[in-house]
């Protein structure tokens, strides 16, 4: 069957985020006093805004720390980033335009906060071609569980192989297969390796025909 719909990822498939979540926690440490480096602030892109504060309090030895204080004060501080300074892929623009002539319906999946989405998409005018988000705050468990994909797929009412996930990390990656749908993953800086297993790798947006082509 053709596909009928994609789902893409947020931060690393649409957005180009990681200097700005690196930022913003660089910022929310200083306001403690504390300097983190660059290499320790990008760990969170792999794991929840939570989990990573707390392994910071833990590797401090500070007990009863409030994190859920400083996981909303860094992100009230990405939200203004992303909303001041939106980056979105090359190619995305016009790969979004191509699917929606071709009335593939378009929703994003992510384990950021929709406040976050919703200031990128709204800031570069395609906030009107998306459907749907599902964002942490719609989930009990956020990816590699399939809970959001299987939220994305209910709102669908589509079958899972005829739909199609764009996702640029192994945790995304191996939600969307859990769900039963087809995953691309997109690499942008990033080369093909074990983190795609064997999903279809496309190193950038920018070649729309080459990724409508591996969409089907």
């Amino acid at each position: 069957m053709p596909t009928r719909a994609v789902l893409f990822d947020f931060d690393g498939v649409l957005a180009d985020t990681e200097n700005v979540h690196v930022a913003a926690w660089q910022r929310t440490f200083g306001v403690m006093g504390w300097i983190e480096t660059d290499e320790v602030c990008a760990q969170a892109a792999e794991v929840d805004d939570r989990a990573f504060v707390a392994q910071v309090f833990e590797r401090r030895k500070i007990a009863g720390g409030n994190v859920e204080g400083w996981v909303a004060r860094k992100q009230e501080l990405t939200r203004q980033l992303l909303a001041d300074s939106p980056r979105i892929y090359p190619g995305l623009a016009r790969l979004i335009e191509r699917l929606t002539t071709a009335q593939i319906r378009l929703g994003v999946v992510t384990t950021t906060w929709r406040s976050n989405v919703e200031a990128v998409l709204t800031a570069t005018g395609l906030v009107g071609a998306f459907e749907f988000v599902v964002a942490k705050e719609d989930v009990t468990a956020t990816k590699p569980d399939p809970e959001a994909y299987r939220l994305a797929l209910a709102k669908l009412g589509l079958p899972a192989n005829d739909v199609v996930a764009i996702e640029d990390s192994q945790t995304g990656l191996e939600s969307a297969r859990t769900s039963g749908l087809r995953a691309i993953a997109v690499g942008h800086r990033r080369p093909e390796g074990d983190w795609s297993g064997d999903s279809t790798f496309v190193g950038s947006l920018v070649d729309v025909d080459h990724v409508i082509a591996r969409i089907g």
